[in-house]
């Protein structure tokens, strides 16, 4: 038997929703845990990417009905999951921006939140000095995301960690325009 494609799921989806789920559930499985890592990439916290990836399949849901295929629904759900992860990430922006405290010096907030988004990504089996390279690329990749504008970082997670072409890119971006 060969496997559906995407789009043959969404138009069954169209039909069976909400009564009968299983074309959902493989869509759901077919793109999980792609969805997941892209998120994590953005907000840097398992939890969190983990709330945000169930979001992203719930808003799915809700929207396939809607969803006219003018473009791939891989295009569709990353950007759902991208749109999601940076609006996650302007929460904490705002957040980190009404919390600061008043007597922290610049210096030493600025090491403790590192030391903070970098707790997570301790792991028993990797070499010490490892660890210490790639937390100190992680901190350092998460200040660039956070200065530039949306738009520039949904283009680089895509480029860079989704390894889509400039084509594939260029489509994504023009479906979000029209």
């Amino acid at each position: 038997m060969t496997a559906l494609t995407d789009e043959e799921l969404v138009q069954r989806c169209k039909v069976e929703l909400p009564h009968a789920t299983r074309s959902y559930e493989e869509l759901v499985l077919r793109h999980a845990q792609r969805v997941y890592s892209l998120v994590y990439r953005v907000v840097d916290d398992r939890q969190e990417a983990e709330d945000i990836s169930q979001e992203v399949f719930l808003k799915v849901y809700h929207g396939l009905p809607k969803f006219d295929q003018r473009a791939l629904f891989s295009t569709w759900l990353y950007r759902i999951a991208t749109n999601s992860a940076l609006d996650a990430l302007d929460k904490v922006k705002v957040r980190r921006h009404h919390t600061v405290q008043v007597d922290m010096h610049p210096d030493a907030q600025r090491e403790n939140h590192e030391n903070d988004a970098l707790a997570g990504l301790v792991s028993a089996e990797a070499d010490p000095a490892e660890l210490a390279m790639r937390s100190e690329l992680r901190a350092c990749i998460n200040r660039v995301l956070r200065q530039l504008d949306r738009e520039q970082v949904r283009v680089l997670l895509l480029r860079d960690f989704e390894n889509l072409s400039y084509d594939e890119i260029a489509k994504m971006v023009q479906a979000g325009l029209s």
